[in-house]
């Protein structure tokens, strides 16, 4: 048998040099062309093949352009964890439930905070004990999150619990054993995930509003006979920060986020971006000079072109209406997970400027759920400068149901100026909030829960601020 083999391999070969002449022979006769000018530079060939220098180059702008790709793609990844990063400055940590128990202030720096409702969130780590146990009491509203910030199930009206409060019992995703009765059960598609909790303020009670955050208990299920009490870091007026880094820096973390996430679908797409350039599961991130040279630029590059996606996006419906310059804060229905997934520049869009998002913040419901807009522009087109004056003209009884809220940030978050001050202003039911009003470029976001939109003159379908928008303009 093995003589046979090799009879035929040696066949095959004389077969195949036989048929090479005639091959040569019909093809074209024109030479191929010894150089070609790209954006790059010029690729050089001798014989139709790329010489050393343009192989090298060649692999160099392909490295760059995944880095560039990739910077994109692990976006969500990246500033979801970069707010644990933060946390942990505070003494928060996995399975600590953090409460703005006086809402987000200046000290704590979060892509477009506002100060018009009380947040509270907490990381679990499923890694390291397993199955979590999250006990939610009445009256709390929020989600649950995996790592790429993906919504997996709701928390109040429209979740499970139905504003009741209960058990949510969050399981990896591979976890095969029995659910005990009693709990909500969900899976988490990574290791760390987190759960997010807003407490709305109803006539001017902040602390009313802070205590479901507070109430919150997280344990392991192991320990579900003998829960281990809930640690509740109260962080007004602690200083923290969690706005993504840039530059190297960035890569550091996604070196350490992606041991966090599975190796299929989205991650599989990541994880073949990043190998060529030093970054693999369960290995040491430890780039040559030249890797670190193409992910430092790419940093660069892949910061402009999402700021470009999200303050200019040039999807046709991000203009709520037509003449105006209010955008979508949301474009896509994270509800809709795989369409929303899939649209890579939409999902920048959002991930830029903000974190987490649920589908009732998409959802037009006339009384429910709540509508985001946002603006950068005059009413002559124009980019905002934080060195002229601008007047924000609001219509008398805007058609919200609880509240609406105009917030004023930096570019992409609020900044820290000198005097230890973020300057940056909010209005709340036409009651002004602002600390200062020196922004370099500034931002609007209109915000508020969903009212009745023929209050203004529009079809009942569309849900609060929209009906607004006409009204609203810059003087």
């Amino acid at each position: 048998m093995m003589n046979v083999r090799g009879s035929l391999r040696a066949s095959t070969v004389v077969f195949a040099l036989t048929l090479a002449p005639e091959a040569m022979a019909q093809a074209p006769t024109a030479s191929p062309p010894s150089t070609v000018d790209t954006h790059f530079g010029q690729l050089k060939y001798e014989g139709g093949f790329p010489t050393k220098e343009t192989v090298e180059k060649l692999y160099n702008e392909m490295d760059f352009q995944r880095a560039a790709m990739a910077y994109q793609y692990a976006e969500p990844l990246v500033a979801l964890n970069e707010i644990n990063v933060g946390l942990k400055k505070i003494d928060v940590f996995e399975g600590d439930v953090v409460v703005m128990q006086r809402f987000l202030d200046p000290n704590g720096v979060a892509l477009t905070g506002n100060n018009s409702t009380i947040y509270g969130m907490s990381f679990l780590d499923l890694a390291k004990g397993g199955p979590v146990v999250v006990e939610t009491p009445v009256g709390a509203y929020g989600a649950f999150f995996d790592l790429w910030q993906r919504p997996v199930a709701e928390i109040g009206p429209e979740g499970a619990d139905k504003g009741k409060g209960g058990k949510f019992l969050v399981l990896p995703s591979d976890y095969a054993g029995t659910v005990p009765a009693g709990y909500f059960p969900l899976k988490m598609s990574t290791t760390l995930g987190a759960v997010f909790v807003r407490g709305i303020v109803k006539n001017g009670d902040v602390e009313a509003a802070a205590k479901p955050i507070e109430e919150t208990r997280i344990y392991p299920l192991a320990k579900q006979d003998n829960p281990t009490k809930t640690k509740a870091v109260l962080a007004t007026g602690k200083k923290w920060y969690s706005i993504s880094p840039e530059g190297f820096e960035y890569w550091e973390r996604v070196a350490d986020i992606v041991n966090r996430i599975p190796a299929d679908q989205d991650g599989a797409f990541l994880l073949s971006l990043l190998k060529p350039l030093g970054i693999e599961q369960g290995k040491l991130f430890n780039p040559d000079a030249r890797q670190k040279q193409i992910l430092t630029e790419a940093s660069r590059v892949g910061w402009a072109m999402d700021q470009t996606i999200s303050m200019a996006p040039r999807s046709d419906d991000a203009i709520v209406y037509p003449g105006k310059h209010w955008e979508w804060v949301l474009l896509l229905n994270p509800g809709l997970r795989e369409q929303f997934w899939r649209e890579l520049e939409l999902r920048t869009n959002y991930y830029f400027q903000a974190t987490l998002a649920a589908p009732a913040m998409k959802n037009k419901v006339v009384g429910a759920g709540s509508q985001y807009l946002r603006s950068a522009r005059d009413n002559e087109g124009n980019w905002l400068d934080g060195g002229k004056n601008y007047r924000l003209r609001v219509p008398a009884n805007p058609p919200a149901k609880e509240f609406w809220s105009v917030t004023v940030y930096e570019l992409r978050n609020a900044l820290d100026g000198p005097d230890g001050y973020r300057h940056s202003g909010q209005v709340i039911g036409g009651q002004a909030h602002c600390q200062r009003r020196w922004l370099h470029r500034p931002i609007l976001r209109a915000y508020c829960t969903s009212g009745q939109g023929e209050q203004l003159g529009q079809n009942a379908s569309e849900p609060g601020l929209v009906g607004l928008v006409p009204s609203l303009w810059f003087a």
